[in-house]
C-alpha cells in the first residue's frame, strides 16, 4: 500500500456523496444518552485548507452558495459554522471524515470513540491535539479488523486510496466481517470502479451531473452500506431523495 495524500482532493464530488451519508447515518446512531464506537480505516487530516486550483471547485466548491438551503443537512450545518474566510466567502477549509463525525457528536453532547488508522505518519500527527480518540499508525485493514472483536458494534467508514488492486479485496474483506459483527459500515467507491461482491448490501450511487458537480473523468461514486437497523436505510434513502431534489430545484431555477 502506496502513501495517498488527499489535500489536492478535498471537498471533491465524491468527498459530497460520502460525507453526506457518513453524517445523515451518524446523526441516526448517535444518543445522548449512550456511547457510539466509531472506527475509520484511512483517516487522511482532520482538515484541509482550500487553494485553487483544487477538486472541491467542481465538488463542495458548487455547492456552497445554496448552503442556506441546505443547512437542514447536518453535514453542511456543520461545514458552515466551520468555515470562516475563504476563497468563496465563507469558505476556506474543508474537514476530513472523522472530524465531520466529532463535530456531530459534539453537538449531540453524545460520547464519541474514536479509533482512526493511517500509514502515513505524517497524517497522524496532524491529529495529535484530539485527545479524545485513539490514533493508530499503520494499516487500517488489519487494525480495524482486530477492533471488531474488543469493541461493541458501532460505526464504521472503509474510505481506502485504492492506489492498489489489493485494497479492493482488503476492504471488501472487513466490509463482510465488520457486517457480521453487527456493525453499521459504509464503503466508499468510484463509480467505475470494481464494487464490492458481498451479499445483503445497500448501495447508493450518484451520477456527479445528476447534482451539477463535477469530477473530472469520474461519473460518479457509490457507498456501500450494511447495516442491522433497517429504519437507517429508510432514513438515508429519504435523505437522499430529498438532497438530490433540493439540488436539482437549484440547476432548474438557475436555467431560467
Amino acid at each position: 500500500m502506496g502513501h495517498y495524500d488527499h489535500r489536492v482532493h478535498a471537498g471533491n464530488a465524491g468527498d459530497v456523496w460520502k460525507h453526506f451519508l457518513l453524517l445523515e447515518a451518524a446523526d441516526c446512531l448517535l444518543d445522548p444518552d449512550g456511547s457510539l464506537v466509531y472506527a475509520e480505516s484511512h483517516v487522511g487530516r482532520p482538515e484541509y485548507a482550500l487553494r485553487a486550483p483544487g477538486d472541491w471547485e467542481g465538488g463542495i466548491g458548487k455547492i456552497w452558495p445554496h448552503l442556506p438551503s441546505l443547512r437542514n443537512f447536518c453535514y453542511f450545518d456543520i461545514l458552515a459554522d466551520l468555515n470562516h474566510q475563504g476563497l468563496i466567502p465563507g469558505l476556506g477549509l474543508y474537514p476530513g471524515s472523522a472530524r465531520l463525525v466529532m463535530e456531530l457528536a459534539e453537538r449531540k453532547r453524545a460520547k464519541l470513540l474514536a479509533e482512526l488508522w493511517d500509514i502515513d505518519a505524517n497524517v497522524i500527527d496532524t491529529w495529535r491535539q484530539y485527545q479524545q480518540i485513539a490514533l493508530h499508525l499503520g494499516d487500517g485493514f488489519s487494525g480495524v479488523m482486530s477492533l471488531l472483536d474488543r469493541q461493541p458494534p458501532g460505526l464504521l467508514l472503509i474510505d481506502p486510496p485504492c492506489i492498489d488492486p489489493s485494497e479492493v479485496i482488503s476492504a471488501e474483506n472487513l466490509f463482510v466481517a465488520a457486517k457480521e459483527k453487527g456493525w453499521t459500515v459504509l464503503c466508499w467507491y468510484m463509480m467505475d470502479g470494481e464494487a464490492l461482491a458481498s451479499d445483503s448490501i445497500t448501495e447508493f450511487s450518484i451520477e456527479f451531473s445528476k447534482i451539477e458537480l463535477d469530477c473530472g473523468r469520474a461519473r460518479g461514486c457509490t457507498i456501500a452500506l450494511a447495516c442491522p437497523n433497517g429504519s437507517l436505510r429508510r432514513h438515508l434513502d429519504g435523505r437522499i431523495k430529498t438532497f438530490i431534489k433540493t439540488m436539482q430545484n437549484f440547476a432548474f431555477g438557475s436555467s431560467k
